[in-house]
């Protein structure tokens, strides 16, 4: 750790050194004037290389007299050769857009701003007209992700409990900002930021460790606005209303948003407030959709802030802020319904304890930016601090009649606190082989609990130290792209002494868990993993990709601690998961054609799935070896400039191995729940431009019936085994340009009221959580920007 830190420090040193070459440089743009970032740009017969900046501009130093030539290259874009000599001092240089149209777009969670063209996996984008579009007829985030082939569908409720990610879980980031709680895993970190102040959402499949911890089936990331900054100001306003069409009485909700955004000289501001509220949420039959982690009559909150400074093109900095909260405030309490026989709805009533919702989710985060560093190396530092709160609801599980309480209110609470050193340095061998080096460290602080609202301790406070070095290589060969990587953790955790919390399972006023006084203690974890992955692009109407991946994650440790048996946290079994996650896949693309597939495998010598104890209904952790398999498909056309139309089909299985022998298929083995597997998805849209002022798109998507597990001697299903059966739901978008500034857009959720029951509400086989989807639903919006 010392040696790397050093060579950093003598690195950054070396800026501040002044040499006397000849220096060409020059703006990359294209056909548009729109600056090219990360192009690449180098001194032909020479090793002389650089990439281009986010304002399209490079620098290089040379030596020779003479002539000399540029060669410029970007995927997407026609290659360029350009002469120059040491006389010349500027250049502006224009590419032509490729015919084949590759992708353009930047993807940056790969903390390498990169075209999908040169990343050896699979990666979704969800652009900013896609947001709008699946948002408008969406409730949340949670459902905005269930659009993309490996999430599983979404579950209607506050918690995301079994929207996994390739069939485990993914790690949420806001701008890089890690949003999940792996230390005690609440999953409540999908719905943690409004949809109106996200330009894209950024989602990278498989197991992974470029950003630490809890990234098992990938990392997903969420893009926040930039500032427009052709305009020294432009707002954005946007107001609209929801409710029920199947009943629209005590179900009008509404909402509104105002954002400022521009640039001044070298000041760069977005600002933005939101107010949602929700009536309640009726099926299709119109019964009142249980309140019970419901996200009906809930108020949410988004206060948004991002402010830069560029001090010259080299230097930066920025500022991001954002509040969110989401507070149930209901009339109705759930009357418990019958699994397979008919739903838990909600009932007038008065409910015991707070709110539930996730009472608050801040995040800061300070940048800098530096560029033209050393070799060309480029430098962003972070700063960022998360602090986090969720409030589940009241339930008798939590009587102790010794201590007086009836009932409780669990909460879990979070902050971390980190900082990343990312830099990035370019280099070229000829015209033919060129890359980068993107290497750095990340330190991180997090500190997470889960207490009941009376006080009471189920989790104590967790206390983590992070700090890792990493180091990623990307060569580009002809129509080669090889990327290669290795990260290592460092992890110390501090646990406090706590005594495990009585628990009443079935209410009958005596405890059957619980009373064990742990002292705490120190755990430690150091773990090396790497990534290999190898693109090949040559061929448009074939471009294949293979790559091997590691991901390092601390299984839900508070989980664990929480049931523990033994005395002292060192004898507790919390030994860390590594999982190993293989993928083959391609990308074709033709004239009006594009089509993506990948086929994996992910495996891992340790488990992370959780059971039930019938006795006591407490979790435990299944730490036997797994194995989740499957395969995406996904085609995307142009039919016609005024219609497009697309479809995708995924497919996800995983097993244990019960007897630890490497054969899956014996009779202790056995399938994995429906919390972590969900049965395959295949969804359609269709998109048709009737005019230049009106569009539509009519999407579905068909969950299929999966049926592996069967129910126990008294007739009932243990968690996460209950049988799943298919539905369909389908989904319109409509939007009408009034005028040049205003817009008006409707959207309608499950369109023919369906009558489902969501996939959770099936897997989880339980009275108290059967609960339906949503009939049919309306949102309309009037959007004005100026």
């Amino acid at each position: 750790m010392k040696t790397f830190l050093t060579v950093t420090l003598l690195l950054f040193l070396l800026t501040n050194t002044k040499a006397q070459n000849s220096i060409i440089q020059g703006k990359i743009v294209n056909q548009d004037n729109t600056p090219l970032e990360g192009a690449s740009v180098l001194i032909k017969n020479t090793s002389k290389g650089t990439y281009t900046n986010a304002k399209g501009k490079f620098k290089i130093k040379h030596l020779a007299k003479g002539k000399q030539s540029l060669f410029i290259s970007y995927l997407g874009y026609v290659s360029k050769e350009v002469e120059f000599t040491d006389a010349t001092k500027l250049l502006q240089i224009i590419l032509k857009k490729d015919n084949f149209g590759l992708d353009e777009v930047l993807i940056v969670s790969n903390r390498d701003k990169e075209t999908i063209n040169e990343i050896p996996s699979s990666v979704a984008i969800i652009t900013s007209t896609k947001l709008t579009e699946i948002s408008q007829s969406s409730n949340v985030i949670a459902d905005v992700l269930a659009n993309i082939p490996g999430v599983s569908l979404s579950n209607n409720t506050t918690s995301n409990t079994g929207q996994t990610l390739r069939g485990r879980k993914m790690l949420v980031m806001i701008d890089g900002i890690p949003q999940s709680t792996p230390l005690r895993n609440g999953s409540r970190d999908i719905n943690t930021i409004d949809p109106s102040v996200l330009e894209r959402i950024e989602i990278i499949k498989g197991a992974t460790s470029i950003y630490g911890n809890g990234a098992d089936g990938g990392i997903v990331n969420y893009i926040t606005k930039r500032p427009d900054e052709n305009k020294k100001f432009s707002s954005a306003t946007t107001i609209g209303s929801t409710g029920s069409l199947v009943n629209t009485d005590n179900t009008i909700g509404s909402y509104l948003s105002q954002q400022f955004m521009g640039k001044i000289d070298k000041f760069k501001y977005v600002v933005s407030a939101g107010f949602k509220q929700t009536g309640i949420f009726r099926s299709a039959q119109n019964e009142i959709i249980s309140p019970y982690y419901g996200l009906g009559e809930t108020d949410s909150y988004n206060i948004f802030t991002k402010i830069g400074y560029d001090f010259n093109e080299n230097h930066s900095i920025e500022v991001m802020s954002n509040y969110y909260s989401s507070n149930q405030n209901s009339n109705y309490i759930e009357k418990i319904g019958k699994y397979e026989s008919y739903p838990a709805v909600g009932v007038l009533g008065g409910s015991e304890g707070e709110d539930q919702g996730n009472r608050y989710n801040r995040n800061l985060q300070l940048k800098y930016s530096l560029s033209n560093l050393f070799a060309g190396s480029n430098l962003d530092v972070s700063l960022y601090y998360q602090d986090f709160k969720t409030v589940y609801g009241y339930s008798s599980y939590f009587t102790d009649n010794n201590l007086g309480y009836s009932g409780g209110q669990s909460q879990i609470e979070s902050t971390k606190k980190g900082t990343r050193f990312n830099f990035k340095t370019p280099y070229s061998i000829n015209e033919s082989i060129s890359g980068n080096f993107v290497y750095g460290l990340d330190i991180l602080n997090d500190n997470t609990s889960q207490t009941l609202a009376d006080g009471r301790v189920w989790v104590p406070e967790t206390v983590m130290n992070n700090i890792a070095p990493y180091l990623q290589i990307k060569t580009k060969y002809k129509d080669f792209v090889f990327k290669g990587g290795v990260r290592f953790e460092n992890i110390a955790i501090n646990i406090d002494d706590y005594k495990t919390l009585f628990i009443d399972a079935y209410g009958a006023g005596t405890s059957l868990s619980g009373g064990v006084a742990v002292k705490g203690g120190d755990l430690k974890y150091n773990a090396t993993v790497f990534n290999l992955g190898l693109r090949y692009n040559k061929l448009k109407a074939f471009q294949p990709f293979a790559s091997i991946s590691q991901s390092f994650s601390i299984s839900d440790l508070g989980r664990t601690l929480r049931t523990a048996k033994q005395n002292t946290v060192g004898k507790i079994n919390s030994e860390a998961l590594i999982v190993n996650n293989y993928e083959v896949g391609f990308t074709s693309n033709f004239t009006n054609i594009n089509i993506q597939g990948a086929s994996y495998i992910s495996t891992s010598k340790l488990g992370s799935t959780f059971i039930e104890n019938p006795n006591t209904q407490e979790f435990e952790v299944l730490r036997q070896p797994e194995k989740v398999y499957g395969f995406e498909l996904q085609l995307d056309s142009k039919m016609t400039e005024s219609l497009h139309i697309g479809a995708s089909y995924s497919y996800v299985e995983g097993k244990f191995d019960g007897d630890a022998n490497g054969n899956y298929d014996d009779a202790q083995d056995g399938y994995l729940g429906g919390d972590r597997i969900s049965p395959s998805v295949f969804r359609s849209y269709i998109r048709y431009q009737f005019s230049s002022k009106w569009k539509a798109k009519l999407s579905s998507a068909f969950s299929g019936s999966r049926n592996r597990f069967e129910p126990g001697s008294n007739g009932a299903y243990s968690y996460g085994k209950g049988r799943v059966t298919n539905f369909t739901t389908t989904n319109l978008y409509s939007s009408y340009q009034l005028t040049p500034t205003t817009k008006l857009a409707m959207g309608i959720e499950n369109l023919f009221n369906e009558d489902y029951y969501t996939m959770p509400s099936q897997w989880r086989g339980r009275s108290n959580a059967y609960n339906k989807g949503n009939g049919t639903n309306f949102n309309i919006s009037l959007s004005i920007q100026l």
